[in-house]
């Protein structure tokens, strides 16, 4: 038996087949480049692909939010309950009451200690629900976070340690729970052309509390292991002790 094909039917099946590899091509172009021999035989180079590929499907933080979306976090307590909101843990009420209820800590009658936790715990529960509402944050950070003058670039450079996401902050009043900021390559340099206002910056980079770097920041996820929060940058502020807007940058 012989089958014959129209010339439109052999017009239709070279069509279906070309479309069948244009698509089967844009697949691969879609699919990440797999990693080196060498990438693969670096213990490094692998913990460095899965933390991106980690972060990659974690919540992002939207440049365009409003100002009146970030919440000013300015004690320890705040980030307890936004670290528990993050990770979704439930709040370990024993260890909450300890940092927030004098007495809690003052007796060791297991009665008044459950009566306590039973006051207390609906309003831990309220506190981490809105901490989880407001996941945009300002912290505002002491120390020395910036290298001097770049005069070739007319700009301050963030110290490495921060940019990186190396540093950790965190209150005195409840130390036990800390944040770092990540994604903030593209912000490691504050630009300042005007000569005068980097003079006046660049007297005051090695002075104690004369600056203060104001992180405009959301929060991603959390380290269960540090009880961390790691947020990510979305701009960054340099102040002087009155407040006074001096550099910034943003995404």
């Amino acid at each position: 038996m012989t089958f014959r094909i129209s010339a439109l039917a052999l017009a239709s099946t070279l069509a279906l087949t070309l479309l069948a590899a244009c698509g089967k091509k844009d697949e691969a172009a879609a699919s990440p480049a797999a990693p080196s021999l060498a990438e693969a035989r670096d213990p490094e180079a692998l913990k460095k692909a899965a933390e991106a590929q980690r972060v990659a499907t974690l919540p992002q933080a939207d440049p365009a939010a409003p100002a009146a979306a970030y919440k000013l976090i300015d004690s320890g307590n705040q980030l307890m309950y936004l670290y528990y909101a993050v990770s979704g843990l439930p709040a370990d009420m024993g260890q909450v009451a300890e940092r927030l209820s004098q007495d809690y800590r003052a007796t060791q009658d297991g009665f008044k200690r459950q009566d306590i936790l039973k006051v207390l715990e609906p309003r831990v529960k309220a506190e981490i629900a809105a901490a989880g509402e407001h996941r945009y944050l300002i912290w505002e950070a002491e120390g020395n976070l910036i290298e001097h003058y770049d005069f070739e670039r007319k700009q301050f450079p963030v110290k490495e340690p921060f940019w990186k996401g190396d540093s950790r902050f965190y209150y005195n009043d409840n130390s036990s729970y800390q944040i770092s900021f990540g994604g903030a390559e593209k912000l490691r340099n504050l630009p300042v052309a005007d000569e005068n206002l980097a003079r006046e910056i660049e007297d005051k980079v090695n002075k104690y509390d004369a600056l203060k770097l104001r992180v405009y920041a959301f929060a991603q996820d959390a380290d269960l292991n540090a009880k961390l929060v790691r947020s990510q940058v979305v701009k960054l502020e340099l102040l002087d002790r009155k407040g006074r807007l001096l550099a910034s940058a943003s995404r």
